[in-house]
């Protein structure tokens, strides 16, 4: 070979490791940026979750905080005045209509139990010591005892517990979860399934109520009840799964780990 062309040879050989060279330069730099964007994205929405976790959790406090003061204001106050009439009632003796005289009693007396059960289901520390299962059945009896509801509750014989802040957490939702019910679903059947293991938890709440269209609801968005639920649940990694339609009814389960 020519000594001139073996020279262009090795510049064109040069050239092309030189051009290689650079082209996987430019590889790694354009890879490292996007890894460096992806940590960058990462680490800004573990930001943001950590922030909306907290948000929501000063807010469940703030919550907490108010059912334990009117907890203790319906027990210490309204409840103790209405003991106080009840017992003045009792010393009236020229009332002529006795008939009417019992029945105010009975009222009363209704009154003082109905403001002593509320009281006790906004209580914190009572429900975290009962459990769920205590605390729902409660709340499903004093739904009953009412006249408005037909009630139901199970509980699988493998449900083990959940721990005592995933158990406050989830029975705010059920009560939410009732309140719409109670609100919106012209319902008179309430039923609350309990299952679960060690591992995890379902609840699964239904009524017989007028139901809705999911489409439109998916295109609505939930309301302030159903947007407390998801705020919870996103505080403990829980699911909320919606099935209704007109007409037949809704039920909404609830998936959490249990410990």
């Amino acid at each position: 070979m020519p000594k001139e062309q073996e020279d262009i040879l090795i510049t064109i050989v040069i050239a092309s490791v030189f051009l290689v060279l650079i082209g996987f330069f430019l590889l790694l730099i354009v890879f490292i940026f996007l890894r460096r964007q992806r940590k960058f994205q990462q680490e800004r929405d573990e930001m943001k979750n950590r922030f909306e976790q907290t948000i929501l959790k000063s807010q469940l406090e703030i919550q907490e905080q108010t059912f334990t003061h009117i907890s203790r204001e319906i027990h210490d106050n309204i409840g103790q005045v209405l003991s106080l009439v009840r017992l003045n009632l009792s010393t009236f003796s020229n009332i002529a209509d006795h008939e009417k005289m019992e029945h105010t009693d009975e009222l009363l007396g209704k009154a003082i139990k109905d403001l002593r059960d509320l009281s006790h289901s906004l209580q914190t520390n009572r429900i975290q010591d009962i459990g769920i299962v205590e605390s729902i059945r409660q709340l499903l009896n004093n739904l009953h005892k009412s006249g408005r509801y037909k009630t139901d509750l199970k509980v699988a014989e493998n449900f083990t517990g959940i721990d005592k802040n995933t158990d406050l957490i989830m029975f705010r939702m059920v009560q939410e979860i009732i309140n719409n019910i109670m609100k919106h679903a012209k319902a008179d059947q309430i039923a609350v399934d309990i299952e679960g293991n060690e591992n995890e938890v379902q609840l699964i709440i239904r009524d017989n109520g007028i139901g809705f269209d999911m489409e439109k609801f998916k295109t609505a968005g939930p309301g302030i009840g159903l947007q407390n639920i998801f705020n919870r649940a996103k505080m403990i990694n829980a699911t909320v799964d919606i099935k209704s339609e007109p007409g037949n009814g809704t039920a909404i389960i609830l998936q959490a780990k249990s410990k």
